[in-house]
């Protein structure tokens, strides 16, 4: 009989047995357990290696199914379903399988554990033998399994005991709220919510009634139940607080009803509490566990344990911002609803969700500080492949109130249609944060928005491909009224003006080097160009900077350079190299208006590019000294070329004025000359050259990039390029080559 009435409060039976026993299974004299050895995985490589030994499609197929392929996907009967058409999708690019009718999906591993009845290990073994590959194992220390598993045992009777503090009649006022809420008393036994009594002993006092109390309460306080307080006393983390037990997937015994791993406090603000003196602040809202060698906040969710068969069949997520958010949605049917733990979503949670699921569903308060969070999931969630949408709801809406409310099923539902997609939203963020409205901003705002769209949009949307980042320029555009030309134009002037070795690991290019200068003379300076001072500090600094950290000059890991070694040069002589979609853009950019061809390629000469056909019709442009015919190209591929650039060069002037168009070509010259000019001052000042030119350089820059400079002809740009040096040199064996800087006139 009371083991029936615990189980009706859902506490199992560990809990009872430690409760009973004073809490003697938290002394590891009294735990008798096995020294068998735990056996793990010694690195996710492994992982990872047996996963692209088995590709996913051979798999199927080796389980007996049909696969016919549809594109770049396969297609084949689903296992998991009395399956009569086709409905399961198999993609070779990522791994996974989906089956559409019943919802079943996964990457290799599920499909084997779906298919073969294992569990993980199992599913990782069969695969690793199949491949023939031998799991690297090791050990794990049986000291501290032995410490997280007392760890996890004294968790777990602290949510026991909190489950019948609210059963207690101290829990009244819990009951009562949480009537109040709507909560079925199902609902609380799934999520095991508990209360936490007023007064600072009531936990405590349950500890020092362990048959080890000293040991008891120290693992209560490392585990953040108990704080210390005066004189080696302890007291309660938790008071006049409903408790939310935080529980993760468990394994073995533990795999029905989970693990509990932490634990969060949402205060009641009984008169018990908070009338302890007129000076005593009311405490916070919310309080949470710290994190513990069994609770990393960032690698958890809440809910997902709840939800975890419904999650895996849907590929879904629903990811709120509180407790009760999620609670509610399971209890109204909304099953794959779960939160983050913490202030904020991580990089690392945002990679855990990934590889979990397909889509999310992002819902969020309609406050500032909501729509702060949603534009930081979104910024984590942009480099994925995942299909993530933004509801924010009206301010004041509290998802739990409306999905209680009458037709509040029916009305979350239309919620969630709502919402838009995820680069949607974190543009217009973005230009809400720089006050940007279309038509309206100065060009300051303007300009610091693109810089910012650049860097945290376009920049993660280029690693996945040129489609998606077509469509992030597409939004963009249509947010901001600007031509998808000149977005595309500024985002690769940003690629260019970015530090060498820092470039974003999406964007997948590479950018130019630059020429050591053998001498530099005033003498050079041209009348037509006015220069504007800059704060000479601002030099002397940089070069304290680079003294102070004492490190040579090296490019980053990433960069390729062939190095041009002349009789008597130095090695530090770079020759650029241009990415094939920079010479599209810079070809393009001649097209446009063949006077800046010579300088242009004077900085990237075409004998250095990579596409046989760019470099090609670069040379073709070099020798008609402007662009050429169609009819005088004698190469198809060539011809082909020059005809889809003019093409797209119509297309974009229809959407663009004369005054655009005009202020194209001279703009992308100054953001090249703006890129080579910093890369030449950081090898000055690496190399300890001279304060003079770098302060020269740095008067440069501010007039490039000044809103009021604009080039009146390219031998302007020549000019530039010949005072600093910025043409790269040749080496003797190709001395032979044709140099743009020949055909000058």
């Amino acid at each position: 009989m009371v083991v029936a009435l615990l189980l009706a409060i859902g506490v199992n039976l560990r809990s009872v047995a430690l409760s009973q026993m004073g809490i003697h299974l938290l002394t590891a004299e009294e735990s008798k357990r096995s020294e068998r050895p735990d056996l793990s995985l010694s690195q996710n490589d492994d992982r990872e290696k047996i996963r692209d030994a088995n590709p996913i499609e051979e798999v199927i197929r080796g389980e007996g199914i049909d696969l016919q392929q549809r594109g770049r996907v396969f297609k084949g009967l689903c296992p998991f379903h009395a399956d009569k058409n086709p409905s399961m999708d198999v993609d070779p690019d990522r791994g996974t399988f989906r089956c559409w009718a019943c919802n079943e999906g996964g990457d290799v591993f599920s499909f084997v554990q779906k298919r073969l009845g294992l569990d993980f290990p199992g599913a990782l073994e069969f695969l690793a033998e199949r491949a023939g590959i031998e799991i690297q194992r090791r050990k794990v220390d049986p000291a501290v399994k032995e410490q997280r598993n007392l760890d996890l045992e004294m968790l777990d009777w602290a949510a026991g005991w909190f489950t019948r503090q609210l059963e207690s009649p101290a829990g009244k006022l819990a009951r009562d709220y949480l009537k109040k809420r709507g909560f079925h008393s199902g609902m609380i036994r799934k999520f095991r919510i508990g209360f936490a009594p007023p007064g600072f002993s009531s936990l405590t006092d349950a500890l020092k009634a362990s048959s080890q109390p000293d040991s008891a309460m120290k693992r209560a306080f490392d585990l953040g139940l108990l704080k210390e307080g005066r004189e080696g006393t302890w007291y309660d983390t938790f008071r006049d607080r409903i408790i939310f037990p935080i529980i993760r997937p468990g394994r073995g015994s533990t795999r029905e009803c989970g693990e509990v791993v932490a634990f969060g406090g949402r205060h009641l603000g009984s008169v018990a509490e908070v009338s302890q003196g007129p000076a005593r602040p009311a405490p916070p809202k919310y309080i949470n566990s710290p994190e513990t060698r069994v609770y990393s906040k960032s690698k958890i969710l809440y809910g997902y344990h709840q939800g975890l068969d419904q999650i895996r069949r849907a590929r879904s997520l629903i990811l709120s911002e509180g407790y009760t958010d999620v609670i509610m949605a399971h209890q109204m049917g909304f099953g794959t609803s779960v939160a983050v733990l913490g202030t904020a979503l991580t990089e690392q949670g945002a990679q855990l969700i990934a590889r979990k699921v397909d889509r999310v569903d992002l819902l969020f308060d309609g406050d500032s500080a909501g729509k702060k969070a949603a534009a930081r999931c979104c910024e984590l969630f942009l480099g994925t492949e995942l299909q993530v949408r933004v509801v924010i709801l009206e301010s004041g809406i509290d998802p739990c109130d409306l999905l209680i409310s009458e037709g509040g099923k029916e009305a979350f539902e239309g919620v969630l249609a709502s919402g838009i997609s995820s680069l949607e939203f974190l543009i217009a963020s973005i230009l809400q944060e720089h006050g940007f409205q279309a038509g309206e901003s100065s060009p300051q705002i303007a300009s610091k928005a693109r810089r910012d769209l650049s860097k945290r949009v376009l920049q993660p949307l280029a690693g996945l491909g040129q489609i998606v980042l077509d469509e992030g320029v597409r939004q963009v555009a249509l947010q901001t009224g600007w031509t998808e030309p000149s977005i595309h134009l500024d985002y690769q002037g940003d690629l260019q003006r970015r530090p060498r070795g820092r470039q974003n690991r999406h964007s997948g290019g590479q950018q130019s080097g630059f020429v050591a200068p053998k001498s530099i003379s005033d003498s050079h300076r041209r009348d037509g160009v006015t220069t504007i001072s800059a704060d000479a500090e601002s030099v002397e600094e940089s070069f304290q900077d680079m003294e102070r950290v004492g490190q040579p000059f090296q490019e980053g890991p990433d960069q390729e350079f062939d190095v041009a070694l002349e009789q008597g040069s130095a090695a530090d002589e770079f020759q650029p190299e241009v990415i094939p979609e920079e010479e599209y853009v810079m070809l393009k950019m001649v097209i446009r208006d063949s006077g800046y061809f010579r300088p242009l390629f004077r900085v990237f000469p075409p004998e250095r590019w990579r596409a046989p056909v760019h470099r090609g019709l670069a040379l073709m442009v070099i020798e008609n000294r402007g662009v050429p015919e169609v009819g005088a190209l004698t190469d198809v591929d060539q011809k082909s070329l020059l005809l889809d650039i003019q093409a797209r060069i119509a297309g974009e002037d229809r959407w663009q004025d004369v005054d655009e168009r005009n202020l194209m070509v001279p703009q992308y010259m100054a953001e090249i000359l703006v890129a080579e000019l910093e890369r030449k001052r950081t090898h000055l000042i690496q190399n300890s050259g001279s304060r003079e030119v770098v302060q020269s350089i740095n008067d440069h820059i501010q007039l490039l990039t000044s809103s009021k400079f604009l080039f009146d002809n390219s031998s302007q740009a020549d000019e530039i390029i010949n005072r600093f040096e910025l043409e790269p040199k040749w080496s003797s064996s190709n001395q032979e080559k044709r140099r743009v800087g020949d055909y000058s006139p």
